[in-house]
């Protein structure tokens, strides 16, 4: 009888791999049957002709690698050997910033600046690295509420920039910081020693005095830094001051002012002193910053004070590194598209040959009440646009199966609560460029 179930056992284990091997081939043949084009919605494709967009959408065990030129579509599957960790990143204001395989925050007080890295790892951890130390200075004390007083003009980690291996800081001050502040050239000490060394040897170098006498008075919206870029190997100082932006560059080695660009009419909203001028656009600080190295350019992302709910105003500002500073381009935009995915989403400006390109993603309204109480996954869309002159002469789709991967929280009875969002198993748009 023991023999009998032996040998019975045997048809039933190559049935199973026969199972096994046909449910492999079938997913190898249906990967790179998935939907991926492009889907033109205003204008011609010529538009993009120029250019190449390429970039991934990926979950925890597989990837697609797509490249769109001269207005074609390529894509290509990957299957991952072992599932893999999400990898996706964007940065959002007020959390760390990313750059060079390294992670860095600043915890900021009234009298010290302490910037920490950390070092990426490939398992979707960091490591502690070092420390390193910078004091603001001093703050203006003529208001009766004591937190006004320490308001930064943005989120300190704006003030982060990374050439090489150099790290530089500035403080992002408002126009109640007095005195002068500066750019500095962080020196860090080793993570967690910060009680066995003595801080006069990890002091920053002073790249660039940066004074602030047009705060003394009070009146006025004085000076306020936004942040600071690195654009090839230079850095560019954003800061606001008496209703115009300014972005001026500095040499690394000798802390030089190399040039200066100037915006007029940018009014920041809320300014003590500023009454507005009428007609004149009011402007956000928290910018987004593109640089391009290569090309030796940066546009700064602005949103505007008009937007609505359903409307985002923003305005894209295109500077040029070659010599000095330069205003290539400034342009209007709109987005009426949906909410922002700031979760996983996609952001990305690239300015060239007289051309703004935007690639952004957007989750769309959802109208079945049972999905609509998990907004994390409503349907998401990702968009291209061109610009020229202010005036949008391109929009297409990219457009994928991914909200597909909604189907099992689709299905899901609203009473039964939460459900566990996991990355790994619902794809993102991730490693998007413009080339």
């Amino acid at each position: 009888m023991d023999k009998i179930k032996r040998h019975a056992a045997l048809p039933a284990l190559a049935a199973a791999i026969a199972i096994f091997v046909a449910l492999t081939a079938s997913t190898y043949q249906a990967k790179d049957n998935g939907t991926f084009e492009v889907r033109d919605l205003i204008g011609s494709r010529e538009a993009i002709g120029d250019v190449a967009i390429r970039g991934e959408l990926r979950d925890g065990v597989h990837r697609t690698r797509f490249r769109i030129e001269e207005g074609r579509m390529r894509a290509d599957t990957e299957l991952f050997e072992q599932p893999k960790q999400a990898d996706f990143y964007r940065y959002v204001p007020g959390n760390s910033l990313r750059s060079g395989g390294m992670e860095y925050s600043v915890q900021n007080t009234i009298s010290l600046h302490t910037i920490q890295s950390r070092r990426l790892t490939d398992q979707g951890y960091s490591i502690p690295v070092g420390s390193a130390e910078v004091v603001p200075p001093p703050i203006r004390r003529d208001s009766d509420d004591p937190n006004e007083g320490f308001r930064l003009a943005n989120p300190p980690e704006y003030g982060l920039a990374r050439i090489g291996d150099s790290v530089y800081y500035t403080v992002p001050v408002s126009s109640r910081f007095v005195g002068a502040s500066a750019i500095y050239e962080l020196k860090f000490y080793q993570w967690g020693f910060r009680s066995a060394i003595d801080p006069k040897d990890y002091a920053p170098r002073k790249l660039a005095d940066l004074p602030l006498d047009a705060n003394e008075s009070g009146q006025g919206t004085g000076i306020e830094i936004l942040g600071l870029e690195a654009v090839g190997d230079r850095l560019a100082l954003i800061f606001a001051e008496n209703g115009a932006l300014h972005v001026r560059s500095y040499d690394v080695r000798t802390g030089e002012p190399l040039g200066e660009a100037t915006v007029p009419e940018f009014r920041l909203p809320a300014r003590e002193g500023d009454s507005g001028a009428s007609g004149v656009a009011s402007f956000y600080e928290g910018y987004e910053a593109y640089p391009d190295h290569e090309r030796s350019t940066l546009t700064l992302n602005f949103r505007r004070g008009s937007s609505v709910a359903d409307r985002i105003d923003m305005t894209a500002l295109s500077f040029g590194f070659a010599g000095g500073v330069e205003l290539a381009d400034r342009t209007d935009l709109a987005f009426s598209d949906g909410e922002e995915d700031t979760h996983s989403g996609i952001s990305l400006l690239s300015y060239r040959d007289g051309k703004l390109y935007a690639i952004r993603s957007y989750r769309g309204p959802e109208t079945e009440q049972p999905r609509a109480l998990f907004d994390i996954v409503r349907p998401k869309h990702l968009y291209a646009y061109v610009y020229e002159q202010s005036k949008l002469i391109y929009k297409g789709e990219i457009v994928t199966d991914w909200n597909e991967d909604n189907i099992r929280v689709y299905n899901q009875s609203p009473y039964q609560g939460s459900f566990g969002y996991d990355q790994t198993d619902y794809r993102y748009f991730t490693n998007v460029v413009i080339e």
